[in-house]
Parts: C-alpha cells; sequence; structure tokens
C-alpha cells in the first residue's frame, strides 16, 4: 500500500524552505530528515515560492557547526552528485553546442542553394 500524500500549509512550506536555504544541507538528506516525501517535492516548493538570492541570509553560526559536523558519508554523497551534476551539465553543453553547429550548417547549405542571404547582417537597421 502507498502512503497517504500528506498535506502541507503555506506557512509550513516556507518555514520547511527557510530552515533548508539556513541548514547548507542538500535536498536529499534535509528531506529525509525532516519527514518530506522527496527532494522533488521541495524543489516543485522553491519553483513556486522563488526567493530572490539577494534575500536569502548568509549561513548563521548555527549552520557553519552544522557543516562542521557533517560525516564523511555526506561529503562524500554530495561531492558524487555534484560531479554526476557536473556530468549531465556538460552533456547538455555539447548537445547545444553541435546543435548550433548543425543550425549554422543549415543555414549556410540554405543560402548556398537558394542564393539569398539569410543571416541578419550587423547593422542593418
Amino acid at each position: 500500500m502507498r502512503k497517504k500524500a500528506k498535506k502541507y500549509s503555506e506557512d509550513e512550506k516556507l518555514n520547511y524552505l527557510r530552515l533548508y536555504h539556513e541548514s547548507g544541507m542538500s535536498k536529499r538528506s534535509f528531506c529525509k530528515l525532516h519527514g518530506i516525501y522527496g527532494a522533488s517535492l521541495l524543489r516543485y516548493w522553491q519553483k513556486k515560492y522563488e526567493i530572490p538570492k539577494e534575500v536569502l541570509p548568509l549561513l548563521s553560526e548555527d549552520s557553519e557547526e552544522a557543516m562542521a559536523n557533517r560525516s564523511k558519508e555526506d561529503y562524500k554523497n554530495e561531492i558524487a552528485m555534484l560531479k554526476k551534476r557536473n556530468r549531465e551539465l556538460e552533456k547538455a553543453l555539447e548537445f547545444s553546442r553541435l546543435e548550433t553547429l548543425a543550425r549554422d550548417m543549415m543555414i549556410d547549405k540554405a543560402e548556398e542553394y537558394f542564393d539569398i542571404p539569410i543571416r541578419k547582417k550587423s547593422g542593418a537597421k
């Protein structure tokens, strides 16, 4: 049987988001600690209640102590997740570069075939 999804009030959601930003923890470990169903729910709340980075508080002394008391396993997990994210971003960047190259080649061939300039000239009005 599946667990019934817990309903969170607006205040609870905002409180969890504030606690998450102050904690300096990963989404996954924060959700596990506070019994939130998953990190995707926390990401959804972040998008829904988008808070400008300038408004977020800097790390407090309590959160610095919490970071100092983290285990090596937590650091290893975080490093592994960051490496995975880095690989994903590198793949996305390479795909974007190939996409741009293909688009440029297509425009070059179209200009050559139809004998008309397609690209906008710099300084055109």
